[in-house]
């Protein structure tokens, strides 16, 4: 399997997994909220968030191969000045930048919800959780953004390597 076959597998799981999160997520958020007695589609509210948490954990270690598989072109970008970039690639980095701050913002936020919400009082739960879904929120605007800059190259590789296209 060559590179950018290797990289499409990556992304198409991370895809999936990512789309698991953003479902999952969205239903905690706006058709099951806080309340753990919350039943939707025949699944209790803990299951739902178990599944938001165990994708949200996977697309987290995509995201990590992701950015190792290509390190040496992130590397290779962080000594060019902004000014010697072509305005497509510039486009690219500032995006990526954006994305990234937000992702990043996500984890740490849904994180801090997550595991002190057995040790601290709602109120301070629901901070937490209302910074991760706007960082969320953010994320999905910029990784849609993202996706748009890279749409070309998806648009190539999915007839390539997915037998059912």
């Amino acid at each position: 399997m060559n590179k950018i076959e290797r990289n499409f597998w990556l992304d198409w799981m991370m895809f999936i997994v990512f789309s698991i999160t953003v479902v999952s997520g969205f239903l905690l958020w706006l058709v099951i909220p806080n309340s753990n007695t919350s039943i939707f589609a025949g699944i209790d509210r803990a299951v739902w968030l178990a599944f938001h948490v165990g994708s949200g954990l996977l697309g987290l270690l995509g995201v990590i191969i992701h950015i190792v598989w290509h390190w040496y072109w992130l590397k290779a970008l962080r000594g060019r000045s902004l000014r010697t970039l072509k305005k497509s690639v510039l486009a690219n980095r500032v995006v990526d930048r954006i994305t990234w701050i937000a992702f990043i913002a996500a984890n740490i936020f849904g994180m801090l919800a997550w595991l002190l919400s057995a040790s601290l009082p709602v109120e301070a739960i629901k901070i937490f959780d209302r910074f991760h879904v706007a960082a969320s929120i953010a994320w999905l605007v910029f990784l849609a953004t993202h996706l748009v800059l890279h749409q070309k190259w998806i648009v190539s590789a999915i007839p390539r390597y997915l037998p059912f296209s």
